[in-house]
């Protein structure tokens, strides 16, 4: 074998995320600590000068749990090793070490054994986590761009404080066995190469640490990793638990990418709940061999169980608080044993606990049931909305109770909504929220119907949750914008994870907040990340998107929302639900075509039609370019937000792509949290006026006829101005 050298990395940090305190606005005067709503927001389905839509999300009411269950979940015992360097050599961990067993894809999918296994070990030492990942894999094929090292080979770790919390990191390491034909370095020279992603709300630890090394064998290429404890300030004492998780990627030619993972879910970059629970001992404890989770199945719930193809023909139970809740026999599926249990209901207002597999009397994994079905719908709450004055004292108008359905089918959560109709323009009000013996108020503005005065918004897309998020939402706030513009990649939630949507909206509610305490209202176009596959998919692959916003796009995924005759924000989808052409194309030309007469007429969505990262030829810039582009031509659209790439850009003014000081200026290209990414320059796309790899929100003042735009970074310098006059 041939050993490539052992790196300690002190990197700097990726992604950070912020605590989240709950913000507040008085009822007199003035910002102060609020006990409201934390993920409170408002929005515009209609008249943005004469309504508002208030929505919160709020936990479902747990149910109690069954006489004798627990919610408590099974640890690995993991060991505690001597003599191990990290070097990429395996052999100082013969006869040591957690085997970690059971190694699968999606739904128990086992690859050919040479064209992609794995096998690992974990341990510990007073210094950190221990990890070696032995992989097989016939063709190896590793990325260039370390922001990317996801899609090629490489194996990918995760470590938490524990199961569920958020105090947790990434670390990605691509062998440097291979590189592709592309690559600067010559395949004899290729080094191991790493890129991380700190999610750790407290980072007293500093910055993120950790030493790899990786060694070429025979059919494949073993990893060897060292995570200090210091990173995440942990005890290493006996009887600590950890949370921890690996996927092993793999990417052969042109073939699509595969993955083998260990914890049957693979989002715990999204979910700190998709990790299993070590517990640091003195001796190993037995091998996973198999993995479970609890699914949707019709109505009711299912236990689903993948395992080592032994298993096939033995008799699985499910079993919580001693008590079997569901039985069957394992059959072999795409190279694993598979079993599928429909679990019994729990008795009538309680909830089972954590479900144990059962076979031959030992456990062979465990799960946990669906939020779902261990929850009851909380109380309504009571809105009233009246005119803000100073001191609020006057008699409050008659109260509406909020609308609260389920947040998603699945998620436990529930949506309060209230809808306001016939109010002022222009005008500020007080949004009074009472539940139990609790009122909290909250300020907020309606749009003018005129354009008398300077009028600011702020516009950006791919947000997220991370360490840039809450420093770009204080700069925005701080312009006092009548609202904010999203353009796709709000939470990252993927169509399925609503936890990301309560962490994005707890920073919107806590920072998007103007310097009068009044709350900034969202408007949001859809992007890939909002979907569950990203693109082409039915409505019911973004349940959360549009539970938030579908009160706009009740039929389809694109939008006009017009503020009195000054300003048309037309929001497209950019292929994830809606195609480019067909009906959205026929609605676009009818839009546009009713709204010429617009002082400002904007488009706005998620993949751009002038790129400044991605391939100028990507399918679904070419499909905006095919099929949008020739109408904002032809009806004189001022500017189209784009978003995406995780850069900034700001292109020539363009018709048909070609610079025209009459065309559309194409602007922005989505970094509103998310960490930039490589640029092109002018030179390479001459298309583009301007091209920053920077995190940035924009800020958009209409004044009269003009427009100006200014672009910051997270730290409020200006990375871009542009003047527009009409």
């Amino acid at each position: 074998m041939k050993p490539n050298q052992s790196i300690l990395l002190t990197g700097a940090v990726l992604f950070s995320l912020f605590a989240w305190a709950t913000p507040a606005l008085s009822e007199d005067d003035g910002p102060a600590p609020v006990q409201g709503p934390d993920t409170l927001f408002l929005t515009w389905y209609g008249d943005p000068t004469t309504s508002i839509v208030a929505q919160w999300l709020e936990e479902g009411v747990p149910m109690p749990l069954i006489e004798g269950a627990s919610d408590d979940i099974p640890a690995l015992e993991t060991p505690k090793l001597t003599g191990i360097t990290i070097d990429g050599d395996f052999s100082d961990w013969e006869g040591k070490g957690l085997d970690a067993g059971y190694l699968a894809g999606d739904e128990g999918l086992v690859y050919d054994d040479a064209d992609l296994s794995a096998a690992a070990k974990i341990g510990w030492d007073d210094r950190g986590l221990l990890i070696l990942v032995r992989v097989k894999d016939s063709a190896s094929t590793e990325s260039d761009d370390l922001e990317t090292l996801w899609s090629a080979d490489s194996v990918e770790l995760f470590i938490s404080t524990g199961v569920g919390s958020g105090q947790r990191y990434q670390v990605l390491v691509a062998p440097g066995v291979t590189r592709s034909a592309e690559a600067d370095a010559d395949t004899e020279d290729a080094r191991p190469r790493h890129w991380q992603y700190d999610y750790r709300s407290d980072r007293s630890g500093g910055d993120v640490k950790f030493e790899y090394a990786s060694t070429a064998v025979e059919g494949g290429y073993v990893i060897e990793v060292r995570l200090p404890w210091t990173n995440l300030a942990i005890d290493p004492a006996g009887g600590e638990r950890v949370g921890f998780q690996f996927y092993v990627n793999d990417k052969d030619g042109e073939e699509d990418i595969k993955n083998i993972w260990w914890h049957p879910d693979n989002d715990a970059n999204e979910r700190p709940e998709s990790m299993y629970a070590l517990r640091l001992t003195e001796k190993a404890g037995a091998a996973a061999t198999a993995r479970a989770k609890v699914v949707r199945h019709e109505d009711n719930a299912r236990l689903v169980v993948w395992g080592d193809t032994d298993l096939a023909g033995q008799t699985v139970q499910a079993i919580c608080a001693d008590k079997v809740i569901g039985e069957t026999t394992f059959y072999e599926k795409r190279g694993s044993a598979k079993a599928k249990i429909d679990l019994d209901a729990a008795p009538e207002g309680s909830r089972w606990g954590t479900i144990h597999v059962i076979v031959d009397d030992e456990p062979v994994a465990y799960a946990r049931p669906l939020r779902w079905m261990s929850v009851s719908r909380p109380e309504i709450s009571k809105v009233t909305c009246d005119k803000f004055v100073a001191k609020v004292g006057q008699a409050p108008s008659t109260s509406i109770d909020t609308s609260v359905t389920p947040f998603g089918d699945y998620s436990g959560m529930f949506l309060h909504r209230v809808e306001y109709q016939d109010l002022n323009p222009d005008t500020e009000y007080a949004l009074k929220i009472q539940k139990q013996e609790q009122t909290t108020t909250h300020r907020f503005r309606t749009a003018p119907a005129t354009l008398d005065e300077p009028l600011v918004f702020a516009e950006g897309g791919d947000v997220g949750i991370w360490q840039n998020v809450a420093p770009l939402h204080k700069v925005a706030a701080s312009w006092s914008p009548r609202f904010g513009l999203i353009g796709g990649d709000c939470a990252y939630g993927n169509g399925r994870t609503p936890e990301n949507w309560v962490a994005y909206l707890r920073l919107w509610r806590e920072h998007m907040v103007d310097p009068e305490g009044r709350l900034i209202p969202m408007l949001c176009a859809i992007g890939n990340h909002e979907v569950d596959g990203s693109f082409g998919q039915p409505r019911e692959r973004s349940p959360f998107f549009l539970a938030l916003f579908g009160g706009l796009y009740p039929e389809h995924t694109y939008a006009a929302i017009d503020f009195g005759d000054y300003l048309s924000l037309v929001l497209l989808d950019s292929g994830h639900v809606s195609a480019h052409g067909e009906g959205q194309r026929a609605w676009l030309n009818e839009t546009l075509a009713a709204r010429t007469d617009r002082q400002h007429l904007f488009t706005a969505y998620h993949v751009p039609a002038y790129p400044s990262h991605r391939d100028f030829e990507g399918k679904y810039s070419a499909l905006a370019r095919e099929h949008w582009v020739p109408l904002f031509d032809q009806y004189g659209v001022d500017v189209s937000f784009e978003h995406h790439d995780h850069t900034y850009k700001r292109t020539h003014h363009l018709t048909a792509g070609e610079r025209d000081i009459h065309g559309v200026l194409y602007l922005g290209d989505g970094a509103w949290g998310m960490s930039p990414r490589r640029v092109a320059t002018p030179k390479e796309r001459p298309y583009l006026a301007k091209s920053v790899s920077s995190s940035h929100v924009i800020r958009v003042t209409l004044d009269g006829k003009s427009r100006r735009f200014l672009a910051v970074d997270e730290k409020g310098r200006a990375i871009d101005r542009y003047y527009l006059d009409d």
